[in-house]
């Protein structure tokens, strides 16, 4: 094979390798510049062709090199290209990643913000289901305020209640066991009959005639010892001179006889009705507590009366009992 042919047939293979056209460019010019040593033989066609076949290659060479100019520029184009192409990759690829980032960030952002939601939502239903047992609960605490209330006021109506049926029990009480003394009197200042013996016991018979005696000398009246149901002798009183008393068995002549208090009085025998303990611890209470106030007290019938050192008459009535019993006692 000649070299032309070798070179047009690398020519045709190559793949656009510069450096080898390059040093195969440099070996032929090298071969061409080198002039044949004539020869005594030598042909002058020989020469012609030689010529012909220099002037082939010279051509060949320009076609290749513009070719290769060609390949250069193509390459030169395509390097541009592929880099521009490989900078709108990296670009898309950026604008890709970004885009990828910022889809994730958002799916992130977004399951965060659901949980978050979620969990807010589990809260705010526990607090509202707190907040409907708390109001429950409230409710629940104010009706049992209520109830309490209405069971203190019951209570304590009930108390005002036992209260009054007490004080009115004991009112009642009170006047029922004066009214089963209407008939008696209390009588001081008479004497036994037997003072010297202190062993001696005054019969209720001899009591009887006592009093009856004592009441007609002074008192003019004329009593009889039919007149009298029962008398005798108290503890209370100074020796020799207990307290008497006597039951009469009609209410009209004890109360004629205590009508003549004051005329007894006058010789130191000092008669008043037969009051209850209760009655005559309040008598006592309004006669000694307040003697700046009261100038005199009496008692008609269990129902205790004062007047006061202006001469107005006051009646003590049940509710004020419990004043006058409050009251301190005189030093």
């Amino acid at each position: 094979m000649s070299k032309p042919d070798k070179k047009r047939k690398k020519e045709v293979n190559s793949t656009g390798s510069v450096s080898e056209i390059d040093s195969e460019l440099k070996a032929d010019q090298l071969d061409s510049n080198v002039v044949p040593k004539s020869s005594k033989h030598e042909n002058p066609n020989d020469d012609k062709l030689r010529s012909n076949e220099i002037s082939e290659i010279k051509k060949q060479l320009k076609d290749i090199n513009s070719k290769l100019s060609n390949i250069v520029s193509n390459v030169d184009r395509s390097v541009s290209k592929m880099n521009e192409k490989v900078k709108d990759i990296v670009e898309r690829d950026e604008e890709r990643l970004k885009n990828l980032v910022t889809e994730l960030f958002e799916k992130v952002k977004e399951g965060f913000l659901k949980s978050l939601t979620k969990q807010l939502e589990v809260l705010e239903s526990r607090i509202f289901d707190r907040e409907v047992e708390n109001d429950k609960l409230k409710n629940e605490i104010k009706t049992l305020k209520s109830e309490v209330n209405h069971q203190t006021e019951e209570n304590e109506k009930l108390k005002s209640e036992i209260g009054n049926y007490d004080d009115n029990r004991r009112k009642v009480e009170n006047e029922s066991n004066q009214y089963s003394r209407s008939n008696n009197i209390i009588i001081s200042g008479v004497e036994q009959v037997n003072i010297e013996s202190e062993s001696s016991f005054e019969t209720a018979e001899e009591t009887t005639k006592i009093i009856v005696a004592k009441i007609n000398s002074i008192a003019n009246e004329n009593l009889t010892t039919e007149d009298i149901d029962i008398a005798h002798r108290l503890k209370k009183g100074p020796a020799g001179k207990k307290d008497i008393i006597a039951r009469f068995k009609s209410r009209m002549t004890r109360n004629r006889i205590l009508r003549q208090g004051k005329v007894l009085r006058s010789q130191n025998l000092f008669v008043r009705e037969d009051l209850t303990p209760l009655n005559l611890e309040v008598f006592m209470s309004v006669k000694r507590k307040m003697k700046d106030e009261v100038k005199s007290v009496w008692s008609r019938n269990g129902y205790i009366s004062y007047k006061d050192t202006r001469d107005v008459v006051h009646h003590v009535e049940w509710d004020d009992y419990q004043h006058w019993l409050d009251l301190p006692w005189p030093k």
